[in-house]
């Protein structure tokens, strides 16, 4: 596949010359599953504004129609000056009367410069669509996608402290990743969780958590926005994706917890936690200590409301082409996340919804005294049995956590998520 380095950018970001309508064919077509005739809004951030010409392009090739909404950042930065206006300039609900399908690009590109901003207003300009543009959304019925590739800015990867063109060829590569393989894959994992009442998960970093499940549906994010997604209510994606969400009682955690992944919080100062390691007792956080950048979630976590000790899900990754990709961690195969706090239950007019994600990789996983995951990889139904994991995957452990010591030389952290 031949390479280009465009104009303006670090000789090391290289992306084959057909990235963006590569992208573009994917997420509208696999993806969105674009018809003739729909109505498909693309907003984006002036950085950004390559991949929108792109998806506009590529509507227009599926005999669709596109609007283009333009945030120029310079422009939106000098709003948030405006005195008697909106504190932070968000997109107005009337596009959605007329739209089929939105799709947002995020930014901004110079993302420090929100950081003089309060907690409720950095939450907003984060967020960016409001609680009245969501319900617009669903009595629409809109199909909505966010678009990871846009957040992989040469501003982001310095804070950060990684490599420009490892992130974004990740991100690249796994937004391309087939929706109906991740689907196939949720799948066959949701059939194992949902009936399930208890889940163990263990690790020969320490890691010994029990967990009991919530009755109900497992979420299964494969990048897709179809017929039956609608039907339950799941209007948006992310892309990339691939995962397997299912809730836990919030109350039931008891053991202990070691992540062996970084976590990148692109809004968080220091901006990477390692080796997060979290005890329960009794079903709430009794203790936690990090290995590096415990500052920025102890900072959070002190101001954070009601629940915040309290688990309320855990997340199964499933997309092959992530490896070890910033702000992409839980969707990498192989990856249990554990969420602490829950960012739909606690938000308010007055405070900032707490939430904290604490990625796993290549665990074992039990579900009613029943092994489905193996080292992170899925055992076969007919040959998964009951014992404990075994020790001689320590190597593994450490062939999973390398590259995070390579990249501790200047690493940052990942985005203050939802």
């Amino acid at each position: 596949m031949r390479l280009r380095v465009r104009r303006g950018v670090p000789p090391e970001m290289t992306l084959p010359t057909n990235a963006e309508d590569s992208l573009a064919r994917a997420v509208l077509g696999p993806c969105l599953a674009i018809r003739p005739k729909e109505v498909v809004t693309i907003e984006t951030w002036s950085h950004a504004l390559p991949w929108a010409l792109a998806l506009v392009r590529e509507v227009r090739r599926r005999r669709a129609e596109p609007i283009l909404v333009l945030e120029e950042e310079e422009t939106f930065f000098q709003s948030l000056r405006f005195p008697k206006s909106p504190r932070v300039p968000l997109p107005s609900p009337a596009l959605i009367g007329a739209s089929d399908v939105y799709i947002y690009l995020p930014g901004p590109e110079a993302f420090p410069r929100l950081f003089g901003l309060g907690p409720l207003d950095l939450h907003t300009a984060v967020v960016r669509h409001s609680a009245s543009w969501w319900s617009a959304a669903r009595a629409r019925r809109l199909r909505v996608a966010r678009l990871s590739i846009s957040s992989v800015t040469p501003t982001a990867a310095d804070h950060f402290g990684i490599e420009i063109g490892a992130w974004q060829g990740e991100v690249f590569r796994a937004s391309l990743f087939p929706p109906g393989q991740l689907h196939r894959k949720g799948v066959r994992l949701a059939r194992c969780l949902e009936p399930a009442r208890r889940i163990r998960i263990r690790h020969p970093n320490g890691t010994d958590l029990r967990l009991r499940l919530r009755p109900g549906r497992a979420v299964v994010e494969d990048g897709r926005v179809d017929v039956e997604d609608r039907r339950e209510g799941h209007l948006a994606t992310q892309i990339p994706s691939g995962l397997v969400a299912v809730r836990v009682d919030p109350k039931s955690a008891e053991g202990v917890w070691e992540s062996n992944r970084q976590i990148y919080l692109r809004f968080q100062e220091p901006p990477v936690t390692v080796a997060s390691r979290f005890v329960f007792r009794d079903g709430r956080l009794r203790e936690y200590t990090f290995d590096r950048g415990g500052e920025s979630f102890a900072a959070v976590y002190a101001n954070a409301g009601r629940g915040r000790d309290l688990v309320s899900r855990l997340t199964f990754g499933l997309n092959p082409a992530v490896g070890f990709a910033a702000e992409l961690e839980e969707i990498a195969a192989g990856t249990v996340t554990l969420w602490l706090g829950d960012d739909r239950s606690r938000g308010s007019r007055h405070t900032v919804p707490f939430s904290f994600v604490s990625p796993l990789g290549g665990a074992d996983v039990e579900v009613d005294g029943v092994r489905i995951w193996a080292g992170g990889r899925p055992v076969r139904r007919r040959v998964a049995r009951r014992e404990e994991p075994t020790q001689d995957r320590t190597a593994l452990a450490r062939r999973t956590d390398a590259p995070y010591a390579r990249q501790l030389r200047g690493a940052g952290e990942r985005s203050a998520r939802r």
